[in-house]
C-alpha cells in the first residue's frame, strides 16, 4: 500500500501513461495506473494485457517487464485507435513503464517504410522488365556476331569489327547484370545455391578469364597456393567465382601496365569437422585508395573521383555485390590501401566439406613408379608428397642428366616407370629437344605428363608434337593431377572411351522444334543450330507449338527449346498443356527454356510447369553444345 501511496504521489500529475507492476515469479500484475482510465482504456483492475490488439505485443512486454530486459529497439504497443511506446524500467521494487502515445511518429514510418517497399517492389518490377527486353536485342547482337564469325574467308578489317562488338556487347551484358544482381540482393531475392565442386575446376575457370585480362591489360599476374585440406567443397560455385573475378578484375583494371597481381588460395581446417574455411587475398601494386574513399569502398554506385581513373567503366556495384555475397555466405571481407602503393583484399569463408570417400582411382594407382623432373626442389617434394598421398612411389630429379640416369637404371633393372612428369623449363636444356629423344627411346609406352603455369592453347601443338601426352596447370591441384594419371591405367581408358563415344553424340537425324516468337531470334536459333545438322520445325507461339507436337507421331520430337514470354500462350503454359495430353511421349520429351528470363525464379518455375532444363539468351553457343549433349546424345537415348 505504502508503494502505491509513493507511486501516486510521483506520478499522478504526470503528463504521460504510468504503469506499475509487481513481478512474481514468471509473470506480473498492473498494481496501478495514474488516472482510472487514459485514452480510453480500461481502468487498471482490469487484464492490462488483454487490451493489447497486435499478435505478440503481449507476449513480448511481458517478457520485458519480468526479464527486466533493455530494450533497444521501440516496443510498440496498439490499444484501440493509439500506438504507445512502452519504455520499462525498476523503481521501488516495482517494474514501471511508461507509455508514450507515439501514433503519428509510428504512422508517419509505416507509410514512408510502405512507400519504401513499394519503391523497391516497382524497381525490382522494372529492372526485371528491362533486363528481359535488353536481353532480347542482346541475343540478336551477339547472336548474328557468333554466325558472322563462324563464316569462311571473313576480311581481317571485318573480323577485327566483329570481335570488338562481342567485346562490347559482353561489356554491356555485364553493366546490366551488375545493377540486377544489386537491386535482387537489396530484395533480398538472391538465393545460393550450394551444390558439391572442385575447387581446382572453379580456379581454373576463373584463371582463364583474369590471365586474359592480365595479359590485354600488361599487367604481370600471379597464383600461388597454400594448404588445401579438402578440395571439394560446397557451395554456390557460381558465386563464389563472381566474388574472385570481381576483386581480380578491379585488380587489374586499377593498376597501370608493368604493374603486377598476386592472388593467394587456401583451404585450412575448421573447428567444426564438417567445414573448411576458404582464404582468398587478392593484392595489387596499382594505385590504390584515399582514406576516405575506403570507407565508402562497398557502398553502392559509389566510385573515387580522380582523372586517372574517371576514364575507366564501370558501375560502383562491384564491391558492395561482392561484399553482401561473401556475408551471405557467412563470411568476411576486409581491405587495405593507401594512394600509390596499390591495395589489399583478403576474404574468409567457412565452407561444408565435401565427402571423403574411397577414390577407384587411387586404387588403380597403387604402387605405381613415376618419374620425376622439376629443378624446383620445393615444388618438386610437395608434387612427391601429392603422388605418395595416391599410394604411389616418385624419383626425383633435379635436372636432364639425373633423369636420364633414373631412366637408364630402370631399364638395366628391367622394370618400367608408369609415368615420365616434368615441367616446362629446367636450367642447362632444351625440353623440347629433350622429350623428343626421351619419346624416340621409349616409345608411346611411357606417358609424358607437362607441369606448366603457361596457356597450353598457346605451346600445345610445340608440346605435343614432341611426345608429351597430356598436360597439368600449375600450380597442382591433386584431384587434377588424380584425373590425368589415371587416364593412363586400365580403368582410366576405359571410362575415356565411353566418354569419348558419349562426346561424339551425332546429332544429324534428330528432330528439335523450336518455339520462338521473335523473328530475328528465331533466325540466329535456327542458323546455330543448323550446324549440328539436326531437322529443325518451328512455331510462333505456344498455342502453335502445342498443335505441332499433337500432330506430331509419337517420339518423332527429340527435343523442344522454348521461349517463355510469346503471345496468344507462352512457353509455361505451353509445356502444361503438352505435359497434360494423353499420349505416351507426353511425359518424357525433354522441353528446356530459350529465354531472356534468366533470374533463379525464372529457372524454377520453367522446372515447375515441367521443363527439363534452361537456356538464358543472349544464347550462349557453349551451353547450348552442352545442351544437346544431355538430351540428344547417346546417353539420353
Amino acid at each position: 500500500m505504502e508503494n502505491a501511496v509513493n507511486l501516486q504521489k510521483t506520478w499522478e500529475k504526470a503528463g504521460v501513461w504510468v504503469l506499475a507492476f509487481a513481478v512474481e515469479e514468471n509473470t506480473c500484475r498492473l498494481v496501478y495506473q495514474n488516472g482510472d482510465t487514459v485514452a480510453g482504456c480500461p481502468a487498471w483492475q482490469e487484464d492490462f494485457f488483454d487490451i493489447l490488439e497486435q499478435a505478440g505485443e503481449a507476449d513480448a512486454l511481458r517478457r520485458a517487464i519480468v526479464n527486466q530486459e533493455n530494450w533497444e529497439a521501440p516496443l510498440f504497443c496498439h490499444i484501440q485507435d493509439r500506438v504507445y511506446s512502452a519504455v520499462p524500467f525498476d523503481q521501488s521494487g516495482l517494474r514501471i513503464c511508461i507509455m508514450q502515445d507515439a501514433t503519428a511518429y509510428y504512422r508517419e514510418n509505416q507509410q514512408r517504410m510502405e512507400e519504401a517497399v513499394m519503391a523497391n517492389r516497382a524497381k525490382t518490377s522494372f529492372l526485371s522488365e528491362i533486363s528481359h527486353d535488353i536481353r532480347t536485342p542482346m541475343n540478336a547482337i551477339v547472336g548474328m556476331t557468333e554466325i558472322a564469325m563462324m563464316q569462311e574467308c571473313v576480311p581481317k578489317r571485318i573480323e577485327d569489327c566483329l570481335d570488338k562488338i562481342k567485346t562490347a556487347s559482353d561489356h554491356m551484358m555485364s553493366l546490366l547484370n551488375e545493377v540486377l544482381d544489386m537491386s535482387r540482393i537489396e530484395s533480398g531475392k538472391v538465393v545460393l545455391q550450394p551444390e558439391e565442386i572442385d575447387l581446382a575446376d572453379l580456379l581454373h575457370e576463373i584463371l582463364i578469364v583474369v590471365k586474359a585480362q592480365a595479359d590485354g591489360a600488361r599487367v604481370d599476374f600471379g597464383l600461388q597456393i597454400g594448404k588445401m585440406e579438402r578440395e571439394n567443397v560446397w557451395v554456390d560455385g557460381v558465386r563464389l567465382k563472381q566474388i574472385c573475378l570481381n576483386l581480380l578484375s578491379n585488380a587489374v583494371k586499377f593498376t597501370p601496365e608493368g604493374g603486377n597481381v598476386r592472388m593467394f588460395w587456401e583451404v585450412l581446417k575448421d573447428k567444426n569437422p564438417d567445414f573448411v574455411e576458404l582464404y582468398v587475398r587478392v593484392q595489387d601494386t596499382g594505385m590504390g585508395m584515399s582514406e576516405e574513399f575506403l570507407s565508402r569502398i562497398f557502398t553502392p554506385f559509389e566510385r573515387e573521383q580522380s582523372t586517372t581513373i574517371s576514364k575507366i567503366q564501370g558501375t560502383g556495384l562491384g564491391m558492395a555485390i561482392t561484399k553482401n555475397l561473401t556475408e551471405m555466405m557467412g563470411g568476411r571481407i576486409t581491405v587495405h590501401s593507401k594512394q600509390g602503393e596499390g591495395t589489399c583484399f583478403e576474404i574468409w569463408i567457412p565452407l561444408k566439406a565435401g565427402e571423403e570417400c574411397e577414390d577407384v582411382r587411387k586404387v588403380a594407382l597403387q604402387h605405381k613408379r613415376v618419374l620425376v623432373l622439376d629443378g624446383d626442389c620445393g615444388r618438386a617434394d610437395s608434387l612427391a608428397q601429392m603422388l605418395q598421398g595416391f599410394g604411389m612411389e616418385a624419383d626425383l630429379a633435379k635436372d636432364a642428366q639425373q633423369a636420364a640416369d633414373f631412366m637408364n637404371e630402370a631399364v638395366f633393372a628391367e622394370w618400367d616407370y608408369f609415368a615420365f612428369l616434368t615441367v616446362e623449363k629446367v636450367e642447362g636444356v632444351e625440353m623440347v629437344l629433350f622429350l623428343q629423344e626421351i619419346r624416340s627411346r621409349f616409345g608411346n609406352g611411357l606417358p609424358i605428363v607437362l607441369l606448366s603455369e603457361s596457356d597450353w592453347s598457346q605451346i600445345e601443338y610445340l608440346f605435343t608434337s614432341s611426345g608429351v601426352d597430356a598436360f597439368v596447370p600449375l600450380p597442382l591441384f591433386a584431384n587434377r593431377l588424380l584425373a590425368e594419371l589415371y587416364g593412363f591405367t586400365e580403368a582410366g581408358k576405359a571410362a575415356n572411351n565411353t566418354a569419348q563415344n558419349q562426346e561424339d553424340s551425332d546429332f544429324s537425324g534428330r528432330k528439335l522444334l523450336l518455339v520462338e516468337d521473335n523473328e530475328i531470334n528465331r533466325e540466329i536459333a535456327v542458323e546455330l543450330l543448323g550446324i549440328y545438322g539436326m531437322d529443325i520445325e518451328t512455331a510462333e507461339n505456344g498455342m502453335e507449338a502445342v498443335e505441332l507436337f499433337e500432330r506430331s507421331a509419337p517420339f518423332s520430337l527429340d527435343l523442344i527449346l522454348m521461349d517463355v514470354q510469346m503471345p496468344v500462350l507462352d512457353g509455361l503454359g505451353a509445356t502444361q498443356a503438352i505435359r497434360r495430353l494423353n499420349r505416351p511421349d507426353a511425359q518424357t520429351v525433354p522441353i528446356v527454356a530459350m529465354t531472356a528470363n534468366a533470374f533463379i525464379e525464372d529457372i524454377q518455375r520453367s522446372l515447375d510447369a515441367g521443363m527439363n532444363g534452361h537456356l538464358s539468351k543472349p544464347l550462349d553457343l557453349e551451353q547450348m553444345r552442352d545442351c544437346l549433349k544431355r538430351f540428344l546424345g547417346r546417353e539420353s537415348v
